[in-house]
């Protein structure tokens, strides 16, 4: 694509020197000075090769036939530029349209249902599409533009994209009801350690289960491995092994009924980061920011 040789500004100056009359007057309308008009105009003739103006001292200027066909192209690129900016701006402050949400897989159970039912309950005049995925495969829509937003853990946000913190999940143990440490409000990773871990393989709470042993200088013995979260908790649940994770059902029971614990983490490990990820110098729209906004309050 060719080069355009010629700005929206330029083209501004151009059509107020022909509505005023005069460099002066048209200067005057645009807030700018005599001598800045002037250039642009200079600048906007010489990058078409054309006359577009013919300037007499004291009588102000005409348009050139040249420049009489060229305001009138340039008029209409102007209301077109006035256009697409008012649709922009109507876009970006509404809470009307379609919301294209995407939601890493592993957290959609926990969030997207309280999207779904209550935030559309608040804001009827949105409708909401959404999209379960891999973090890479989010990071990939959000890049196409094909989603406007997505929910993801904090360590999977790339430079290319804009994070917007909306709340933070501690890591806990989890264990069957009827373990030894069960009645316990917190313990120490170490007094697990010989135990069989049972290993969400799901990033990144994989790799922030490696890093929470590691940051403790602890082995972990890992007796099972699954990517899904609720055979971690079966598993867990039959005392096939503890497990680490972020996310917190509010029952305790199992899918094939059996019950396990929570219990705190005494270490003192740090919080992962959940929130709005957009891509990087993408506005903050009126949408985006309902959305945050509802999203930390839940």
């Amino acid at each position: 694509m060719a080069e355009i040789p010629f700005t929206l500004r330029q083209l501004e100056y151009f059509d107020a020197v022909a509505s005023e009359g005069s460099i002066a007057a048209a200067a005057q309308r645009c807030r700018v000075s005599a001598s800045a008009l002037a250039l642009a105009i200079d600048e906007l003739e010489r990058h078409l090769s054309l006359q577009l103006l013919v300037r007499r001292k004291g009588r102000g200027v005409t348009l050139t036939p040249a420049g009489s066909r060229v305001l009138s192209l340039a008029r209409r690129l102007l209301t077109g530029a006035e256009t697409l900016a008012e649709d922009a701006w109507q876009a970006s402050t509404s809470l009307t349209g379609v919301l294209r949400l995407g939601c890493f897989s592993t957290l959609a159970p926990f969030l997207l249902p309280a999207v779904m039912q209550d935030f559309q309950r608040a804001h009827p005049g949105l409708e909401l599409e959404y999209v379960e995925a891999s973090a890479p495969e989010l990071h990939e829509l959000l890049l196409q533009g094909r989603i406007d937003a997505a929910l993801l853990y904090s360590v999977d946000v790339s430079a290319q994209l804009t994070f917007d913190p909306v709340r933070e999940q501690t890591p806990h143990v989890v264990v069957a009801e009827d373990h030894p440490l069960a009645g316990r409000g917190s313990v120490p990773l170490g007094e697990l350690i010989s135990e069989p871990l049972v290993l969400l393989d799901v990033e990144p709470t994989r790799q922030n289960t490696e890093h929470l042993f590691a940051a403790l200088g602890l082995r972990p013995t890992v007796g099972h491995t699954t990517t899904s979260f609720e055979l971690a908790r079966c598993l867990v649940g039959r005392g096939l092994g503890y497990a680490i994770l972020f996310q917190r059902p509010a029952s305790e029971v199992t899918y094939d009924g059996h019950r396990v614990r929570g219990i705190e983490i005494s270490d003192g490990v740090p919080p992962t980061v959940i929130g709005l990820a957009r891509p990087h110098g993408a506005p903050r729209t009126g949408r985006y920011r309902v959305l945050h906004e509802f999203l930390a309050r839940s």
